[in-house]
């Protein structure tokens, strides 16, 4: 294959990354009104009124681009992989690493899907099971974060291992991966808070785990940007 293109490839790769971050963003969290989510304590009847069918047609729109654009992340992770298998010995970081992309992806393009029926479905079926499909979506949504918190793991200790010259990226940028992968350690007790920093709509929760997230994603595709022009 002609090097140049697949030097353009890997690049734009890497790039999904801060555009999985900005367009993700816009879609999940200001189209679909998760800025912040609706109060978990609502009844089944006040989330249909007061959420889906207030702002439905937005939401419709959003958890719709949602479902789309958490695609962004895969290429992130397969090129990181990639980029890792170069520096490994043997691969088993860049494994774990590709593997949490993977199911972090499926994750990101599943939830949105089922808010999206509950848009659909506001007003037609009955509340208590549009809440059941809300409250299963932000179980799978929050509580499978291992697979996420696995992932960054292994990237914080490829980057303290990697002893090649330049670095892939600095180990700041490791320690934020880190540090967002342990801030879902919280939502393991995520069934017991309909309200505070520990519910899904919750300072911690919401606002902590969420934003260091996209940091991270964000800032590291940018060095693996630079690591790919780099390397040509």
């Amino acid at each position: 294959m002609n090097e140049t293109i697949l030097r353009r490839i890997q690049l734009v790769c890497a790039w999904c990354g801060p555009a999985f971050v900005v367009l993700y963003g816009l879609s999940w969290a200001v189209l679909g009104h998760n800025c912040p989510p609706p109060d978990p304590s609502y009844s089944a009847p006040d989330l249909v009124a007061n959420f889906y069918l207030k702002y439905q047609s937005p939401i419709l729109l959003g958890q719709s681009l949602s479902t789309a654009m958490g695609i962004l992340y895969l290429p992130w992770a397969c090129q990181l992989t990639v980029q890792m298998m170069r520096r490994e010995k043997t691969p088993i970081l860049s494994l774990l690493q590709f593997a949490g992309g993977l199911l972090t992806t499926w994750v990101l393009i599943f939830c949105p899907a089922l808010w999206l029926w509950c848009a659909e479905m506001a007003g037609t079926v009955d509340p208590v099971l549009i809440k059941s499909v809300h409250f299963l979506a932000w179980y799978v949504y929050d509580m499978t974060y291992m697979i996420t918190t696995v992932e960054v793991i292994a990237i914080f200790l490829f980057v303290l291992l990697d002893k090649q010259k330049p670095a892939l990226m600095p180990r700041w940028a490791a320690y934020l991966a880190l540090f967002s992968g342990l801030s879902f350690l919280p939502l393991t007790f995520l069934p017991y808070f309909k309200s505070g920093p520990l519910a899904f709509n919750g300072y911690w929760s919401f606002h902590v785990a969420f934003i260091s997230y996209a940091l991270f994603t964000a800032i590291i595709g940018y060095y693996m940007a630079k690591d790919v022009k780099r390397s040509a």
